[in-house]
Order: structure tokens, then sequence, then C-alpha cells
């Protein structure tokens, strides 16, 4: 696959995860129905919820897996797409690469954590935990920016698309 190919595919793979990030935070991710009452969660609620019932730490872990994570990630990405081809801070953009990388999976943990809570959240007709259309939008997003950094390589970064004079 040619370099040209992959910028375009980590371009438009960056693209649909902005478009994914809008609903993912917006729709509900799950609905936690307890004793007859239903409530449905974004990924925001379900921050909000973990802490106001004493889980202080894992609804910070959650938010930073969650909210942090996927925004620091977008942003990078686009920002390092937006310099492809250019002389500029390919060293900073080098790191910037290897730093999402790095970071990739850790977003997935929400979706992880709402998988174990609809598995063990089940408890009749006292509680369950169910799967919404948020945690589809939340992961697909999180997919593309997968794709998108392992597509975009890091020779890509010292190649130049200006025209060479002999």
């Amino acid at each position: 696959m040619s370099g040209q190919l992959r910028y375009e595919i980590s371009k438009a793979l960056t693209a649909a995860a902005i478009v994914l990030y809008i609903p993912a935070n917006f729709l509900p991710v799950m609905t936690i129905t307890i004793t007859g009452k239903v409530e449905p969660l974004t990924v925001m609620g379900g921050v909000m919820e973990l802490y106001t019932t004493g889980l202080a730490p894992v609804a910070a872990v959650v938010f930073l897996a969650s909210i942090v994570v996927p925004a620091v990630k977008l942003f990078s990405l686009s920002w390092l797409l937006s310099l492809h081809g250019s002389g500029v801070a390919q060293a900073r953009r080098m790191k910037v690469h290897a730093f999402l990388l790095r970071i990739g999976t850790w977003a997935m943990i929400d979706v992880f954590l709402l998988s174990i809570l609809a598995a063990v959240g089940q408890l009749g007709i006292l509680a369950s935990v169910q799967a919404d259309n948020g945690a589809l939008f939340f992961g697909s997003m999180i997919v593309c920016t997968l794709y998108a950094t392992d597509i975009y390589k890091p020779y890509m970064i010292w190649q130049s698309t200006s025209p060479k004079t002999t």
C-alpha cells in the first residue's frame, strides 16, 4: 500500500472517528434497571453515577479512559495528519505517533467495563444492566482511531510531498 493511500485512509478514519465521537458521548451507552427504576446513562452519566455511589477512583479511570483519552487521540491524530508531508516538528510528530500507539486501546476500558457490568449485573427483577446504542458508536470511534494510528506509519512523517528538483 502506498504512503499516499495510507495517509488518505488514516485521514478518512480520523474524520469518521470525529463524527462518531458526538453520538458516542450524547447517546446512552447503558441502561441500568434497579428495582423497576430504569436509568439510561451516557459515558459522562456513568462517570457521575460511579462517583456518587462512592467509587471515585473507578469514576476517575473511566473519565480518563472514556472522555480524555479519545479527545486527546482525536486532537493528536488531526494534528499529525494536518502536518503530513511537511518538515515541521518531525521529531515531535514521531513522539506523538508513538504515544498514540501506546494509549490506543486504553479507551476500550469503558467498553470492557460495560461488558462486565452487563454480564454480572443480571439479578433478575432486582437489577439489570444493558448495553445501549451509545456503546456501539463509542466502540466504533475507538476502532477508527486504532486503525487510523496503525495505518499511518512513522516513516511517512519523514517523507516530503513537495516535488523534488534535480
